[in-house]
Formats: C-alpha cells, sequence, structure tokens
C-alpha cells in the first residue's frame, strides 16, 4: 500500500482528497474483511488499493471536466495497474444488478467511498444530505440523488446482512486500521 501513497504523491494529489481516500480505503479494508469472515471472496489487498487511488484524478477532472472514474481508471492502465482500474472506474456507479452478492471488491469500495465525507466515515444518511445539499442545485439532480441515496440504502442492508458489523460500527472500526503499515493485512 505504500506504493499506492507514492503514486498519490506523484500525481500531487492535495492533502484532503489523500485524507479521504485513506478513510475510504479503512472503511473499505474494514467491511471487506467482515464480509471475507462470511465466507466471501474478497482480496483485501485489492480494496486497500482501490480505496486509495479511487480520487487519483479527482483534482485534474475539476479542472478538465472529465469523468475521474474513467481518468483514474485510464491512468492506473497507463501505470500497469490494470487489476485496480476496474475498481476506481466502478466507484461512482451503482445500479440494482450490482446490489446482490457475491460482492466484488468495485462495489466495497464505492459503498466505502459513500460513507465517507470529506475526511469522516459517517453514516450513509449524513453522507447524502451533504450531497442533496451540494449538488442537488435543480430538481432533477435532488431527484436522482434520491433515488441513489434509496439504492445505497439497500445496498447497505445487503451487505450488513452479510456481516456480524452494523453500519454504525463501521467507523470505529476502521479507525484501528493503519493504512500506511499496509494495514497489517
Amino acid at each position: 500500500m505504500i506504493e499506492c501513497l507514492e503514486i498519490l504523491q506523484r500525481v500531487n494529489l492535495p492533502a484532503h482528497i489523500v485524507a479521504h481516500s485513506l478513510q475510504v480505503a479503512r472503511c473499505a479494508v474494514t467491511l471487506a474483511r467482515h464480509l471475507n469472515g462470511n465466507s466471501h471472496r474478497l482480496h483485501l489487498d485489492l480494496v486497500c488499493a482501490g480505496g486509495l487511488l479511487h480520487d487519483i484524478a479527482k483534482d485534474i477532472s475539476l479542472k478538465t471536466g472529465e469523468n475521474h472514474a474513467h481518468l483514474g481508471a485510464s491512468m492506473l492502465e497507463e501505470m500497469g495497474l490494470s487489476l485496480v482500474a476496474p475498481i476506481v472506474r466502478d466507484h461512482i456507479f451503482l445500479d440494482e444488478s450490482m446490489l446482490k452478492a457475491p460482492f466484488s471488491e468495485s462495489i466495497v469500495v464505492n459503498y466505502a467511498d459513500k460513507r465517507v465525507k470529506h475526511e469522516a466515515i459517517v453514516l450513509l444518511d449524513e453522507r447524502f444530505e451533504d450531497l442533496l445539499a451540494r449538488y442537488g442545485t435543480t430538481p432533477e439532480k435532488l431527484a436522482h440523488l434520491k433515488r441513489r441515496w434509496q439504492l445505497y440504502k439497500t445496498l447497505e442492508r445487503t451487505l450488513f446482512a452479510h456481516t456480524s458489523l452494523k453500519p454504525e460500527q463501521l467507523a470505529q472500526e476502521a479507525a484501528h486500521l493503519s493504512v500506511e503499515s499496509n494495514l497489517d493485512l
């Protein structure tokens, strides 16, 4: 995971996006460990790398208007990180077909990203209330975000039905992981 942090340094990702990405990685790995404890087979290193690198192109895309998930996946492909690229590409997209087990590394990182508001792991409702306030600027955008909120609530129920963890316990448990030292995998 040190390699992922070095990549983020090389692309000059702002510190607040790096801090967000560290939290997403902690959240995703914590959830993946619990899912693996219930007979899932998620690759923890891929989950961690996906969490760390999911916003690798966020700063660039804010300047260019490009889709940061697709741009980030392309950047990772060029770096030879073809196993992580799909996780980055898929971290903002969710549809009903993705709501059932078996779960992928992509869906775990996708969900974890929706649990991290800036640099804090929060409940899904708090995160979506923030998204509505920031991005629900038109009736259409507001309706779209509300539909996504419901999809993520369904995903959350489905994911946590496969663990002994409750959504409100995720932040506290994730706080004990050290991404900087390979997450003690």
